[in-house]
């Protein structure tokens, strides 16, 4: 009995001593992690951010260590948040918390936004100390408003058989047109109907423009005409188009080299270089009448 009495009494202090051990430890253990844990820390970010009337506002606040504590979002002149966490606390459908895990970023955004929303917003940690904040100004301005226009190259003039390129260019008030068509002489050009014809179109978004080239390989006289180019949002504009014989010659065409001529002056000149001719055959006809009547009729 006695021993069991001892070994029972060895086992009691040796629990005791291990268990002593644990909470020690575990004390130990709890006093370094919580020492070592680094504070929160801002991850670098624009502090100054503008948009548009209506577009989509973002705010961008990335943080490091954040912990169990709370991110808050609110503007620096009121003292009522806007975000806690992911919640948004004002009754404000336009505000959101976007929340990337990953990236550790609690993002405010503001859907439609207003010239009213334009300030100084503030990123806050929840801590006893105010300074753990980061401050983001908010710039809202009016959409610039550009006025639709419509252009076209400059009239053209071409040989038969030469290429005829023209470009129409039309601008939208907010987005580009959608479509654009060419007519001659008022009526619709066709790729469809005669070879040699080309359109290619292309539109930009961001510049809110549509062009079209309108291409025909070998003119023909029949080319000859006003082209115009009408886009989707009745937009119209128009120039013309000149195609010159290339068999003509320049005088009959009323041009010498490039530049145009006056057919009574070029007949002038030519009958002003005939007079010289003339002239001179005449001269020719009267020496022989007065040499044949200088002459005796009957020779002795």
């Amino acid at each position: 009995m006695s021993y069991r009495y001892f070994d029972m009494e060895i086992c009691r202090v040796f629990a005791l001593y291990v268990l002593i051990c644990l909470v020690d430890i575990s004390n130990c253990y709890s006093y370094n992690l919580s020492q070592s844990t680094p504070a929160p820390e801002f991850l670098p970010a624009p502090f100054n951010v503008s948009f548009h009337v209506g577009d989509l506002a973002m705010l961008s606040c990335g943080i490091n260590n954040l912990g169990t504590k709370t991110v808050v979002w609110r503007r620096l002149d009121s003292s009522f948040p806007l975000t806690s966490g992911k919640m948004t606390v004002i009754d404000d459908k336009r505000l959101q918390v976007s929340h990337v895990v990953h990236k550790n970023q609690w993002d405010l955004m503001i859907k439609d936004v207003k010239l009213e929303d334009d300030g100084i917003y503030e990123c806050q940690i929840s801590s006893k100390d105010r300074t753990v904040r980061r401050l983001v100004t908010l710039h809202v301005v009016e959409p610039k408003v550009e006025i639709p226009e419509i252009n076209i190259t400059e009239p053209q003039y071409v040989e038969r058989g030469e290429t005829i390129k023209l470009q129409c260019n039309a601008t939208g008030e907010h987005y580009p047109p959608e479509e654009m068509d060419w007519f001659r002489n008022g009526q619709k050009i066709s790729s469809q109907r005669r070879k040699g014809i080309h359109i290619s179109k292309q539109f930009s978004i961001i510049k809110r423009k549509f062009t079209s080239v309108l291409t025909i390989d070998r003119a023909e006289m029949t080319d000859d005409g006003t082209y115009v180019c009408r886009s989707s949002n009745m937009q119209i504009t128009s120039t013309k188009v000149i195609v010159l014989n290339a068999e003509t010659s320049p005088i009959k065409r009323g041009t010498i080299g490039d530049k145009p001529i006056d057919k009574g002056s070029y007949t002038s000149r030519s009958a002003a270089a005939r007079i010289p001719r003339t002239f001179l055959l005449n001269t020719v006809l009267l020496f022989v009448i007065l040499t044949l009547r200088a002459l005796p009729l009957y020779p002795s």
